[in-house]
């Protein structure tokens, strides 16, 4: 099978001052040292965390029209459309907080602000924590999402775009998908994928050796909780291997993906994995690389520098139109 896989640089904010000072101050604040001690320990500060993000999962606001789907009969997803009727193009959008950390309320801001600049109706899945479920639950879950928009918009008109463990679990549904095919099944594929920094765990000496050469770098996720998320992810369950490390997912069939890091990140260890599984599925990939830039960086529009990849991965969606295929 012909594969085509390919590196090209992304915009990053190494020459910009304000976006300097930011990593200083994020330093200091000494967010990656959450993630590091024992399971207990770091699952234990991730509730705190979460226990302080209380919310409404529907905005009252009318900045937007807000439907709840309610996925597996105790799951929440939450469709954000800018316009009086539902659109013929969807973004299935999946946050990161590496299994443990929940979504905040600026996550559905967000939402609002991709569908005004992609004219696609956004659904975001609240998909459960690895506090009291595993890995395979939350691809469950995502795939329960993506099914039930199968119901409203052609395949090759969704967009799959996840940033760190969201990024995962868009790259795990399309293992899924090949194990239900493989199964009997017909699940079509989307049109596209854009995981931003996508984790894995690590199973062998050359990803753990980058992973420790990438760690002085990375001012966000330490080295250790890769290895930490493995327990994590499996909640006491027997999880496949597949679902745990992404990286060595079975991409058969995948649309054309985007993958987005940034060079000082630990995860960026795992890209040479995902561009071996991809070459090996026969699958097309681009992989982004922002030099110098952090974890997660694309689509932090907010922190100085940053906007112009967030700007790149909504033009990527914009010029992507899955009918003319």
């Amino acid at each position: 099978m012909n594969s085509k896989v390919k590196t090209v640089r992304a915009p990053d904010a190494r020459k910009n001052v304000l976006y300097a000072l930011t990593k200083a101050l994020v330093r200091k604040m000494k967010i990656r040292e959450s993630l590091i001690g024992t399971k207990e320990e770091v699952l234990a500060r991730a509730a705190r965390m979460n226990a302080k993000r209380s919310f409404p999962i529907v905005p009252a606001d009318s900045q937007a029209h807000y439907t709840d789907h309610l996925i597996g009969g105790q799951y929440h997803c939450v469709e954000t459309d800018l316009h009086t009727s539902r659109q013929d193009e969807a973004i299935l959008f999946v946050f990161g907080g590496g299994m443990i950390l929940g979504s905040d309320k600026g996550d559905i801001k967000l939402c609002r602000k991709i569908a005004k600049l992609t004219g696609r109706d956004v659904w975001f899945p609240y998909y459960p924590m690895c506090h009291e479920h595993d890995m395979l639950e939350n691809v469950e879950m995502i795939f329960e999402c993506y099914t039930k928009m199968l119901k409203f918009y052609k395949p090759e008109n969704i967009v799959c775009l996840g940033f760190s463990s969201g990024g995962a679990l868009i790259l795990d549904l399309m293992t899924y998908i090949n194990e239900l095919n493989d199964k009997g099944e017909m699940i079509p594929m989307p049109g596209l994928l854009i995981p931003v920094s996508p984790g894995s765990v690590p199973v062998n000496d050359k990803e753990r050796k980058r992973i420790e050469n990438l760690d002085v770098k990375d001012m966000l996720i330490p080295a250790s909780y890769m290895e930490l998320a493995r327990d994590i992810m499996c909640c006491g369950h027997d999880v496949p291997e597949k679902y745990l490390a992404t990286a060595h997912g079975d991409f058969r069939n995948a649309p054309m993906t985007h993958f987005y890091y940034g060079s000082n990140e630990t995860l960026f260890a795992f890209a040479p994995s995902y561009a071996s599984s991809y070459k090996k599925a026969g699958a097309d990939c681009i992989f982004h690389i922002g030099r110098g830039m952090h974890h997660c960086y694309a689509l932090q529009y907010f922190i100085p520098g940053c906007k112009p990849a967030f700007k790149e991965i909504m033009e990527l969606i914009n010029d992507f139109r899955g009918e003319e295929k």
